[in-house]
């Protein structure tokens, strides 16, 4: 099975039914808001009336009102309601609407005084509320659009690359791709390790091999490798390779995939915009055409990787960690999450999330309809074989299904 053929998508909304009728709210007409303001007065009003008058605790439903006035029109449309409120509940309501008797005033007095000050300190929490969120925002927005700092080329690699590429110093570990719906493993990413002292992460290696023009050679060397391991990776299963847009277009690469006799996804690791589209294209077609699937990497770190999804429609759209993790909390990233997803399902891509670490942010992609994920939590990068199933995304789920409806 190749990567997202069979995902049924699990679009489901995660905003309550509250959450949705604010944002009514808070978005409707301010003519509209205030005529239903003033109705749930008058229900409200009618509501103590038959229940027996301000004798009975219905007389709290007045504070319904007063909510839906402080989020809709923050401290003003609050102390009016609350006023009307305090005038309906006070001298305009018996205590005992059966015989009459009025209400002293000391008591709907002390109740006006409620009205107001609960109000107040509602308005004022939903104010703080709201500047939180956009300062929440204005930092993801600085976080998320900030311009992919390129690695600096470690010095002391760049005389090494070469015996790396002559001894074939450097061995391939696979991180696996479990499906969000059923923990089902979809395939494998293959990883890098460079096995050569001062010990660097992978990218440092490659930035000093593109130092000395022999980047896409050491790519493709990687290729192979990968190639040769993946022998004993079950059939079907999916064996996504990282190339750089210069490998893309290197036509050895297709000669290369073209024998690989397994699914294969090429992802495209760069953050830096491609110059020349057509060629790009023009090689991906052909990739296309040999069976093997398209993949951007890193989606949502930068300008350059969505511009990638627009000019070469992937089959996969694979999100940045800086995107993934932390998503409940951002109005931002679940904003932009939504977006993708959205657009995910309408070019028929499958969305696949990276940098999964806790069940928090499991469960959050579940639920926004994400197709598949690879973590830490889900499955750390190592030899083969990986598990055929990942008991994180199973407990989740059997967690899930043991959860009152």
């Amino acid at each position: 099975m190749k990567l997202g053929t069979s995902w049924p998508p699990s679009w489901e909304r995660p905003t309550g039914v509250r959450e949705r009728t604010l944002a009514r709210l808070v978005t409707m007409p301010p003519i509209a808001a205030a005529v239903m303001i003033a109705a749930a007065l008058a229900v409200c009003w009618g509501l103590v009336w038959v229940t027996g008058g301000s004798q009975r605790a219905f007389s709290h439903t007045f504070y319904v009102p007063i909510v839906l006035a402080a989020v809709r029109f923050g401290l003003r449309g609050t102390l009016v309601t609350s006023a009307a409120a305090a005038t309906l509940a006070g001298p305009l309501m018996p205590l005992d609407t059966t015989t009459g008797e009025a209400q002293a005033p000391h008591a709907w007095i002390v109740r006006a005084v409620m009205f107001l000050a609960v109000g107040t300190l509602v308005t004022f929490a939903f104010e703080a509320r709201r500047r939180a969120a956009e300062r929440q925002l204005a930092r993801d927005v600085r976080e998320t659009l900030t311009p992919f700092v390129v690695r600096q080329v470690d010095a002391a690699l760049v005389p090494l690359v070469d015996g790396v590429l002559a001894d074939n110093t450097f061995h391939t570990v696979f991180q696996p791709i479990y499906a969000l719906h059923s923990g089902r493993l979809l395939g494998v990413e293959a990883l890098t390790r460079v096995d050569v002292a001062p010990y660097r992460p992978p990218d440092a290696w490659f930035a000093a091999a593109r130092a000395t023009g022999r980047g896409t050679e050491l790519e493709l060397a990687v290729v192979v490798h990968a190639l040769g391991e993946a022998q004993a990776l079950p059939d079907g299963i999916d064996l996504a390779l990282n190339v750089s847009p210069t490998t893309l277009a290197d036509p050895q690469l297709v000669d290369l995939l073209r024998d690989a006799g397994r699914p294969v996804t090429i992802e495209i690791t760069e953050h830096a915009g491609v110059e020349d589209y057509d060629l790009l294209s023009h090689r991906i077609d052909e990739l296309r055409g040999a069976g093997i699937r398209i993949a951007v990497d890193d989606a949502g770190a930068g300008i350059a990787s969505l511009q990638h999804i627009v000019q070469l429609a992937p089959h996969v759209i694979k999100l940045d960690i800086s995107l993934t993790q932390g998503v409940a909390a951002s109005p931002l990233r679940r904003a932009l999450a939504g977006s993708l997803i959205e657009f995910a399902q309408q070019t028929g891509a499958q969305l696949l999330v990276e940098g999964i670490e806790d069940d928090d942010d499991l469960e959050t992609w579940t639920a926004l309809g994400a197709h598949a994920c690879q973590g830490f939590l889900v499955g750390r990068p190592s030899g083969l074989p990986v598990p055929a199933v990942s008991h994180a995304i199973t407990r989740h789920r059997t967690t899930l299904a043991r959860r009152p409806a």
